[in-house]
């Protein structure tokens, strides 16, 4: 396909007139006009905003098939983050399957107590270790690949999302009849004594591993297909870009100050109780942390509105 031919159909795809786009690259519409005819061919600053702007290459926009560049993934985008969604979701999963299996050796097998941290210390090692492989990989494959063409077809995104309710809802309903069956045997559990009580709370607790597993894998293959938003988030306008650098400003004031509060907390009550050991003010200051954590969502959310 031609230049012409290809900007035409980024064009019609993103669903713009030939004067939305000028008006964007602050040409005239003739221009455009020229251009998707290859009667005329724009200069290099208004080819790299066509770039930015369609989320694709130089080299695919002037000399390639932009149709057909869009329906083959070719940086293994589908493969990798199906690759993703598999150990996040496994690693999530594990960290509660390890408090599970650390009161079974307890309640099921009847190993020394010992054994819970033993075990639970195991597997959320192997947790931790998974997800940072994870999240490095995928550091990596955002920075190497900032936009991503849009190649899922509309039949493939409404197949999953046939399924997705499914996914969500199956979860929250195992998630319900587990809650219900550990209030109904919980006075049986007590009875038998602390073995049986940790066992019925092990398996509750299995459940709601497998629960949680799903639910993050569900989510994450749903967030695969959006690839608008990726690219948004990752080749943000100059305008959004100020707002998220803003919004880091805040956040990053705000949680220095809750870590001052903290010290003044922590440090004050030492001081004025003389408990140097174990006073309130460390016990109990932690709680500027989440709170610090709201403000900033909030703070976020705020300067999103009044850019808006």
């Amino acid at each position: 396909m031609s230049f012409g031919s290809n900007l035409q159909f980024l064009r019609d795809r993103a669903g713009m007139t030939q004067e939305e786009l000028a008006e964007q690259l602050q040409v005239s519409r003739q221009s455009v006009s020229k251009w998707e005819s290859d009667s005329s061919f724009p200069e290099m600053e208004k080819l790299l905003v066509l770039c930015k702007l369609f989320h694709t290459d130089l080299d695919t926009l002037l000399r390639g098939d932009v149709q057909e560049h869009m329906r083959s993934d070719t940086i293994g985008y589908d493969r990798f983050m199906n690759w993703f969604s598999n150990w996040v979701a496994l690693g999530v999963g594990l960290i509660i399957l390890s408090v599970a299996a650390g009161l079974g050796c307890r309640g099921w097998l009847g190993a020394p107590e010992i054994a819970v941290p033993a075990v639970l210390l195991s597997g959320v090692a192997v947790a931790v270790a998974i997800l940072i492989v994870a999240g490095m990989r995928y550091d990596r494959f955002e920075k190497e690949h900032p936009t991503i063409p849009d190649f899922y077809t509309r039949e493939q995104r409404e197949r999953y999302l046939g399924r997705f309710p499914f996914l969500i809802a199956l979860p929250v309903a195992a998630i319900i009849i587990g809650m219900l069956w550990l209030v109904l045997l919980g006075d049986w559990a007590e009875q038998q004594g602390e073995r049986a009580e940790l066992g019925l709370v092990a398996a509750f607790l299995l459940i709601i591993a497998g629960a949680v597993t799903v639910l993050v894998w569900a989510s994450l293959r749903k967030g695969k297909y959006e690839i608008e938003v990726w690219n948004k988030q990752h080749n943000p306008s100059p305008e959004a870009e100020a707002r998220q650098k803003k919004a880091g400003w805040v956040c990053g004031a705000i949680m220095i100050v809750a870590t001052v509060i903290y010290m003044i907390v922590g440090f004050g009550t030492m001081a004025a109780s003389g408990e140097y050991g174990d006073s309130w003010g460390w016990r109990w200051g932690w709680i500027v942390y989440p709170i610090g954590g709201v403000l900033c969502a909030l703070a976020s959310h705020l300067i999103e509105k009044e850019e808006e």
